[in-house]
């Protein structure tokens, strides 16, 4: 059964291939999945191993997801997320996805309701299309090229860069570098589906890089951009310290606490020590020196003494 199943997604990733990047193979549903309304028909569920369709608008059910593969490419579509596939190009109309691209030479147009970008690169970005038509874009993985529709220079975004793409095309505003620990560990797109052991290893190697390189974080969320040029941030609280500044303060606070336990004793420490009081010697007593004596004469000479 797996050797027939491992045949049968070879052979329809030859097909995407050969079908273009527009075809999309549904191959995960989370949740309640997804679903999709023709003519305003009633709604039809998604089934999985099959294709997506093309210029009809497809859904994903709250608190569900879908994973999609094209040519060279897969998607991650998360909750609540509307949006309509052309050839080559995503017209998400809101929600949020997930590209990740393993081909260089890949190229995919995306469409929210006021702006207009192709990404290409080989790596993995989110996407999410706020409440002002524009879309914001994080870095995870590798490096992701992205182009405006009427500036063919672009900017590419690397692991851990923010940044917002201005409705009406009117530009991106400045890259923010966010926690990539905290974006993976909230992410349904990263953390909700089952990540093969390649992609998970990647995930924790960029994770604990960004965070020796920086040393020090803070608890600060990238909200939603309701104005054209004006987005949300909100800074919680300091979520760790510095090593050195924490073991500066331990050891501080330890010294304080010894500091403030120890007690004088009562009784002098000598007095304890000998048993009794302790008593200084006179100076005169110790100038003297003992007599001195007369030797007094051998045996030997008293014998030889002369009566």
């Amino acid at each position: 059964m797996p050797r027939h199943f491992i045949s049968l997604i070879l052979f329809l990733s030859c097909l995407i291939s050969s079908w273009g990047q527009g075809m999309h193979l549904l191959m995960t549903q989370i949740g309640e999945g997804g679903f999709f309304s023709a003519d305003k028909v009633k709604a039809t569920p998604l089934n999985e191993a099959s294709f997506l369709p093309l210029d009809t608008r497809i859904s994903v059910r709250p608190r569900s997801g879908i994973e999609t593969m094209a040519a060279g490419y897969q998607f991650r579509f998360g909750a609540d997320t509307k949006f309509t596939l052309e050839n080559g190009t995503i017209h998400l109309h809101e929600g949020s996805l997930m590209i990740q691209s393993r081909n260089i030479g890949n190229q995919v147009g995306l469409n929210s309701p006021e702006a207009e970008i192709n990404i290409s690169g080989i790596g993995t970005c989110m996407l999410e299309v706020e409440t002002n038509g524009g879309i914001k874009l994080i870095g995870v993985l590798g490096r992701t090229l992205v182009e405006l529709a009427n500036n063919k220079n672009g900017f590419e975004l690397l692991s851990g860069e923010l940044i917002f793409v201005k409705p009406g095309n009117a530009g991106v505003g400045d890259k923010i570098n966010v926690n990539l620990g905290k974006v993976v560990e909230t992410s349904f797109l990263l953390s909700g589906f089952k990540n093969n052991q390649s992609f998970e290893l990647s995930l924790n190697s960029v994770v604990k890089a960004q965070m020796e390189s920086i040393g020090k974080t803070y608890r600060a969320e990238v909200g939603d951009a309701k104005g054209v040029d004006t987005f949300e941030v909100v800074t919680v609280e300091e979520e760790e310290i510095e090593p050195q500044k924490a073991s500066s303060e331990n050891e501080a606070q330890t010294a304080d606490r010894i500091q403030s336990s120890y007690q004088i004793p009562e009784v002098d420490p000598l007095s304890e020590l000998l048993g009794r009081s302790p008593s200084r010697m006179s100076q005169q007593n110790m100038s003297n020196s003992p007599e001195k004596e007369e030797p007094r004469p051998l045996p030997g000479s008293l014998l030889r003494q002369k009566k």
